[in-house]
């Protein structure tokens, strides 16, 4: 004979399909006492996750149907140890939330929790990744119709060695466990071990990292130091990298993007030289191809890792502004969620990249250091070359006129800050061997490029001046 009980448990499984409810919304819906619900939902057992407490309880339904995407989530420390966090578990509708050892859980969200918004594969490597990988997970062929779930699936595949410091899943967890100490590219063969590592990128071989972005890249744990540019004289020491290169076949395009390579090494380069946090940067040489490394911020020594959040998935969970990277690191700023100092830091850099024509600033080049808890820290700068440059979709290499807005979004006062390091960036570029190979320096097609950078600047400079003191 049904209980009173069990009479209740199916009308409040429907009710919890539609989302998270109180135990109040579930009375009121079932016309019943609290107390029968409670009983109700404590008969449901573990289908039923509480979240919450006192007044704040809220009770989640979990999603049997996805039961496939439940993941261990851990993070690993800057010690190379690792420290659980809990088990990511799907809920209804489409929701998750993580479950605590002792079956407390926490942190609903409605779709894919933010914090793994940087893991999914994305941008060069992540079309490689769906080319290779995608067909046997079941995966759209475009990114861009991927859902949480089909995210989700992949990053159970490929959880180990994502931007970061999370690994996703029971086999991201025992490879991390089980791997042997990872082996550095020495010095002397680096240049071919790259060569044969691009080759595998851009099969789709390689697994690792999602980082985003068009420019064709892969990660490796290399020697740094010796023969590239950029190296500090007699430093050798092995680093995680994430290595971006050009195209082996000669063309006006491959060309490009050398020349972009090595204006990028330059970009950093001056941000160090004048005392602002910057990637680390190599440029290396092969066979007509150019590597720039840039060491990642995110690792520590062979096996540590940092926290790690873009302004692209802190803006979605914290303030949803979207924009520019001064009026939303601003934004952060307010609610306490970045360092106030991140809002001149962040303004500095944009106002650098406008006067260099890098047109390519969206939120997902600009992050922050999560390890310490908030407010977090702002992060190393990276991609930053001037990408108005870049290689168009139908192969053209264009050599425009730069438009320049010295806009109020930025303090006068960084405006100024921004400009001799815009003057010095144009004076290394000039000062760079050019030659028609490309090899050592700029190709003659960047020339062009350089002058209207020149130009720019200075245009720049003559609009900055009439700005107030």
């Amino acid at each position: 004979m049904e209980t009173p009980t069990h009479r209740h448990t199916d009308p409040i499984r429907d009710l919890l399909r539609s989302g998270l409810k109180t135990a109040r919304a579930l009375a009121d819906a079932l016309e019943i006492s609290q107390p029968t619900v409670s009983r109700a939902l404590q008969a449901l057992g573990p289908d039923v996750l509480r979240l919450g407490a006192a007044r704040s309880i809220q009770y989640a339904l979990r999603d049997t149907a996805r039961a496939d995407l439940v993941a261990p989530i851990c993070q690993v420390t800057a010690e190379g140890r690792l420290q659980g966090l809990g088990t990511l578990v799907p809920v209804y509708p489409e929701g998750f939330v993580v479950v605590q050892a002792d079956g407390a859980a926490h942190g609903h969200t409605d779709g894919l929790p933010w914090w793994l918004f940087d893991m999914r594969p994305q941008g060069y490597l992540g079309r490689a990744y769906n080319q290779r990988h995608g067909p046997a997970l079941g995966l759209p062929e475009r990114l861009a119709d991927w859902s949480d779930a089909h995210v989700m699936r992949a990053l159970l595949r490929e959880g180990g060695d994502l931007p970061g410091n999370l690994l996703v899943g029971d086999a991201a967890q025992q490879a991390f466990i089980n791997a042997g100490q990872p082996a550095p590219i020495a010095l002397a063969g680096k240049a071919r071990a790259y060569a044969a590592l691009a080759l595998a990128a851009s099969r789709g071989e390689q697994a690792g990292s999602s980082a985003g972005g068009e420019q064709p890249k892969f990660t490796a744990y290399a020697h740094w130091g010796g023969g590239g540019r950029g190296a500090a004289a007699g430093l050798v020491e092995p680093a995680h990298v994430i290595v971006k290169f050009s195209a082996a076949v000669q063309s006006p395009v491959s060309a490009r993007w050398r020349d972009l390579l090595l204006a990028e090494h330059l970009a950093l380069q001056v941000l160090r030289d004048h005392g602002i946090a910057a990637a680390r940067t190599h440029v290396i040489d092969h066979g007509g191809q150019r590597f720039l490394e840039v060491e990642r911020f995110d690792r520590v020594g062979a096996l540590g890792r940092r926290a790690l959040h873009s302004l692209t998935a802190l803006d979605a969970k914290f303030v949803g502004q979207s924009g520019r990277w001064p009026e939303m690191v601003a934004a952060l700023a307010r609610e306490g969620v970045v360092q106030p100092q991140a809002v001149d830091s962040a303004g500095l850099l944009w106002a650098f990249g406008t006067l260099i024509g890098n047109t390519d600033m969206h939120s997902g080049n600009l992050s922050f250091m999560a390890e310490g808890g908030l407010p977090y820290q702002l992060a190393p700068a990276y991609d930053m070359t001037p990408m108005a440059f870049a290689p168009t979709a139908a192969g053209e290499v264009p050599v425009r006129p730069l438009a320049l807005v010295i806009g109020s979004q930025v303090a006068a006062h960084t405006w100024r800050q921004a400009l001799p390091l815009a003057q010095d960036f144009v004076a290394r570029l000039l000062g760079q061997t050019r030659g028609g190979s490309g090899q050592g320096g700029f190709s003659e097609g960047f020339a062009q490029c350089i002058d209207a950078l020149k130009a720019h600047v200075g245009l720049a400079q003559e609009r900055i001046g009439r700005l107030a003191m």
